[in-house]
């Protein structure tokens, strides 16, 4: 399959948005954004150089840029953080500071060649294809050893005429005879590795996640001999979590993710990829940690850049942070940071994206998807109609409101809000975004029976509220991996829920042990276990997993008060 985010921005080549003055959101729909306009528009003149390069903490790569020039160093260091960052655009703006800085540095111009090219989340762009050459070219003319030779030799190969699939597995092949020439240069081996990953960028995978799909035995072994070589290596362990995460046991990569935090405070989204992991074993707490230092970092970085920010950064990898801590806060209990975020997250989107970016809008429902859970009554009921332009973001605010309406009995106001659901479903044009991976049908579906599990269950029809929750599952199971999920908690937890209030004790622990195996120490599961097993205890036995359910709550549980099950 084809990832969203590859998909997305494979999407939108053609397409010419022009963001308003100030706007705070792009993505991956307009000319700003598009690698080959943004970095032809971010040249740097000679004399802004230093000032570039005199950024900190840009981590430790191990990698030579054979420059004398301290001030290219610096800038070349702070490029390569950028780079293996994924803020391409700003990586391509230090390595032209280096080479204005020193002419001669080889891996200055290759940095810039490597960034203008495909990456996990983007391919190639023509407008970007002629400067990529060139400075592959530059590259291979100004390089003094057999390493900045092959390195140059393989970016050249990449950027000759060509099928683009073909380029693309001529680079990898290059880059497999750089990696047996080197074999004990970890930065050799990353770019191997990042070659062969984009061969099949987010598709490593077979259906059972144990399985790996295509090259992935290869990448995974790639990625581990570099960081055999260099443990810390900020890109290997980058892409180790890549390579791990959507797989049956992504506490594979719970250790590179460890490494990687912290390690280079400058670069945001490196500062956040450990919640890649964190997330999918349950580490709530640290996943909000980083979060929030990755979004510190953005904001620092998106201060200073001013205009000359990648509209892609600001617009997509700063949001996607604070989609990631609010979805982690809402599986600690943190519901206050929770809607803060949510808050915060829904001043930093636009129309204008959204409009094209299917994956813009999944970040433009979180907020309404943490109102439907945490939310006060009246804090949902107060938020604004989104208006139709976005049928998708729209069936969630109605989602959110059945939720309330629910709760409060007023059952004919639920169904009405279910039947816009329905409407949506049924008349609303969403095959835009099901062609960019987004499976918007199955996600308002879900709400839909969601809701009429709801009227369900403030009429305790047990029946029926598990009928349309059984649906719902099912149709959860069938959306591919995203991070965040395009559902932002189990809907176990909720069948967990209703089992416990027709009676059923036993059921409802299963149900909500179902839902900790997809999301491990959500505090919220763990509440409703502890509930279970209190209603489900007869002896000593019993009571023993009764206490050991409360322990393994209170160590998840991060926010002030309990769950409501009403809420679950």
């Amino acid at each position: 399959m084809t990832h969203p985010f590859r998909a997305l921005l494979a999407a939108t080549t053609a397409l010419s948005l022009t963001l308003p003055a100030g706007a705070h959101e792009d993505a991956r729909k307009t000319e700003l954004f598009r690698p080959g306009v943004e970095h032809a528009a971010g040249d740097l003149p000679p004399q802004d150089a230093a000032t570039l390069a005199a950024a900190t903490e840009t981590g430790d790569f191990g990698f030579d840029p054979g420059t004398a020039i301290p001030e290219a160093a610096a800038a070349f260091r702070q490029g390569l953080a950028l780079l293996w960052g994924f803020n391409h655009a700003a990586a391509v703006q230090a390595f032209r500071a280096g080479q204005a800085l020193d002419p001669d540095c080889s891996p200055c111009h290759w940095g810039e060649a490597y960034a203008l090219g495909p990456n996990l989340n983007d391919g190639m762009h023509e407008a970007s294809a002629a400067r990529a050459a060139e400075a592959a070219r530059s590259a291979l003319d100004t390089a003094s050893t057999a390493r900045e030779e092959a390195l140059a030799r393989a970016l050249v190969a990449r950027y000759a005429q060509g099928d683009r699939a073909a380029l693309d597995r001529a680079f990898a092949d290059a880059m497999a005879g750089a990696a047996a020439q080197f074999p004990d240069d970890a930065n050799v081996q990353v770019i191997h590795a990042d070659a062969l990953m984009n061969l099949q960028p987010w598709d490593y995978w077979e259906a059972d996640g144990v399985t790996p799909k295509g090259g992935g035995a290869e990448i995974l072994a790639v990625l581990e001999r570099a960081m055999a070589i260099a443990p810390d290596h900020p890109g290997a362990l980058h892409l180790y979590i890549h390579a791990v995460e959507a797989s049956a046991d992504p506490s594979r990569a719970e250790a590179a993710a460890d490494r990687l935090r912290g390690a280079v405070p400058m670069a945001g989204h490196l500062t956040h990829m450990p919640a890649h992991v964190y997330l999918r074993v349950g580490r709530y707490a640290d996943a909000i940690e980083v979060n929030r230092a990755a979004i510190a970092a953005d904001e620092a970085y998106l201060e200073a850049a001013g205009d000359g920010a990648s509209a892609l950064y600001r617009f997509g990898y700063y949001p996607h942070n604070l989609h990631f801590l609010l979805v982690g806060a809402q599986m600690a209990g943190r519901d206050d940071l929770a809607l803060e975020a949510a808050e915060k997250l829904s001043r930093v989107t636009s129309e204008e994206v959204s409009g094209e970016l299917a994956w813009v809008q999944a970040i433009d429902t979180a907020p309404y998807a943490a109102q439907a859970q945490l939310a006060a009554p009246e804090a949902i009921l107060a938020l604004s109609d989104p208006g139709d332009a976005f049928p998708f973001v729209k069936g969630h605010w109605h989602w959110a409101r059945a939720t309330v309406f629910a709760l409060q009995g007023d059952l004919d106001a639920a169904r009405a809000e279910q039947h816009a659901i329905e409407a949506i479903v049924a008349t609303a044009d969403l095959s835009g975004l099901e062609a960019q991976f987004l499976p918007a049908g199955d996600v308002l579906s879900i709400a839909k029976h969601l809701v009429e599990a709801r009227i369900a269950q403030a009429e305790a029809d047990w029946p029926a509220a598990t009928h349309h929750l059984e649906e719902a599952i099912a149709l959860e199971a069938s959306i591919p991996y995203m991070e965040p999920p395009y559902w932002s908690y189990p809907l176990h937890q909720t069948l967990g829920a209703v089992r416990l209030q027709a009676g059923d004790a036993d059921g409802a622990a299963a149900a909500f042990e179902t839902a900790l195996a997809s999301h491990p120490n959500n505090a919220r599961a763990l509440w409703g276990l502890w509930q279970a097993r209190k209603a489900a205890a007869v002896d000593q036995l019993d009571e023993d997993a009764v206490r050991a359910a409360r322990a393994a709550f209170k160590r998840a549980w991060l926010g002030e008060g309990m769950p409501a099950l009403d809420r679950l």
